[in-house]
Order: structure tokens, then C-alpha cells, then sequence
């Protein structure tokens, strides 16, 4: 092969690889946020509740969002991702909830500093949280509830929420429907503890 023919290929096969690049869409990242982010300060000598361990499937912590196609099959998207991993954004956003939901409790994201000497556990796995091909995203989620002394207080148990995606296979409309998948597992969740925790004081 001649070197002219090999510079034609060269540059040939370089101006399709920049092509492509050049087609392909950028990489858009988003977050989970919690229903209400207008806090009022915690006063000293609330109850601290620790929100978590959560677990989840392995395949739902991945970066990029995914989508349910089928049963089994799962499809990831690569130019819609994770601002933060997936099961820290669950912890924090479920915890910031339940604050807002309850007076005189401080719910404590996992994972926790370990000076923080918790009243009360909300302990559970999330084995779904996605959407799938109908326009919905699904969450199926067991939790329980242990006291100091890791006693379960809220027996376990197992929930299922659904939220509508507005348009099907946007990611934004996505994120907002898991948004207030969350929300519902969270008033769900403080509907629990306020039945268990003391009164408040007035």
C-alpha cells in the first residue's frame, strides 16, 4: 500500500470519527430534589431519626438513568445521568421529606457520622425505582422501623408507588415523576413515625 494511500485512509477514517462525535448529543445530568425546600431551624433535643440504609439493586446505582423496557430487560440511558449516585440522592431527598412532614424530628441521611446517637432507624431495600415503557415510573420499597435498642417499632413492610411521566421517555419528565414517587413513600413514612414518636412539645 502506498503511503498516499495510506494517508487517505488515515484522514478518511479521522474525519468519520469526528463526525460522530460531532453528532452526538452532550451528556445532561440530573438530580432528585425533595418536595419542599423552605426549612425552619431544628431546636436542640429533637429526635434524631436516621433515614437508611436503603439498599438497592446494583443495576439502579448505575450513573446513567435507565428505563424499564420489558420484565427483564433494562435499558440505560448514556446522555442522561446521575448529578450524584443514585442511592445517596434516594437517602437525602427522603430524609430532607420526612423532616419537612414532622415538628421537633431531624432526619439523618444515611450514611451517618458516627457520633450521632439516633433515636430511632428506618431500615429497608428499594427493589425497583424506575420507569418503564407505559409512561409511568414504579417504586416497590420494604421498610421497617428500629428503636435504640434496634426493636422494630413499625413492623416491616412492603409498599408500592406510582407516578405518571408526563411525556414518556424524556428524561426530565422522568426525574419529576420519581420525584414524587419519593414524596409519597415519605408522607407514607412520617404518617408511621408520628404514630410511634412522643408528642411534641408545645
Amino acid at each position: 500500500m502506498s503511503r498516499r494511500l495510506q494517508y487517505a485512509i488515515s484522514i478518511f477514517c479521522l474525519a468519520v470519527l469526528l463526525t460522530a462525535c460531532a453528532s452526538s448529543p452532550p451528556v445532561r445530568y440530573f438530580s432528585l430534589e425533595p418536595s419542599a425546600l423552605n426549612y425552619s431551624g431544628d431546636e436542640q433535643g429533637g429526635i434524631l431519626v436516621g433515614l437508611g440504609p436503603l439498599r438497592m439493586p446494583d443495576y439502579l446505582k448505575r450513573p446513567q438513568i435507565s428505563t424499564r423496557i420489558s420484565g427483564t430487560e433494562v435499558m440505560v440511558d448514556e446522555f442522561a445521568r446521575w448529578a450524584e449516585p443514585a442511592d445517596q440522592a434516594v437517602h437525602r431527598v427522603v430524609a430532607a421529606n420526612v423532616d419537612a412532614e414532622l415538628q421537633g424530628v431531624v432526619a439523618v441521611a444515611y450514611p451517618y457520622i458516627d457520633s450521632v446517637d439516633l433515636d430511632y432507624w428506618v431500615l429497608g431495600r428499594i427493589d425497583r425505582f424506575n420507569s418503564d415503557a407505559s409512561g409511568s415510573v414504579l417504586l416497590l420499597v420494604q421498610w421497617a422501623v428500629f428503636d435504640k435498642q434496634r426493636q422494630p417499632v413499625v413492623a416491616p413492610r412492603r409498599a408500592r408507588y406510582e407516578a405518571a411521566v408526563a411525556s414518556p421517555g424524556s428524561p426530565d419528565a422522568i426525574v419529576v415523576a420519581m420525584n414524587e414517587a419519593l414524596t409519597l413513600f415519605s408522607k407514607d413514612l412520617a404518617a408511621a413515625l408520628k404514630e410511634i414518636l412522643p408528642p411534641t412539645k408545645p
